[in-house]
């Protein structure tokens, strides 16, 4: 079978096959006729306040030490 031929056939097969899902939107969309719904809302959780001051302390401790740190650069100077 000639290339062109081969892919004749493989452009028209998935041509076909696009067709067939477009016209069974449910096989295409594996829902079985059920409609989709946005998820309830729920009650968040309780943050772990003290922990996240405890984080950003230590992020912000870290950011002030380096900012602190001198350079060594003097002979540059």
């Amino acid at each position: 079978m000639p290339r062109f031929a081969t892919r004749t056939l493989l452009v028209a097969a998935g041509a076909l096959a696009a067709l067939a899902l477009a016209a069974m939107p449910d096989i295409a969309l594996a829902q079985a006729g059920q409609s989709l719904r946005p998820p309830a809302p729920s009650q968040p959780a309780n943050p772990p306040v003290i922990a996240n001051f405890l984080i950003a302390g230590v992020v912000l401790i870290s950011m002030i030490a380096a900012t602190v740190i001198p350079a060594k650069r003097g002979h540059q100077d």
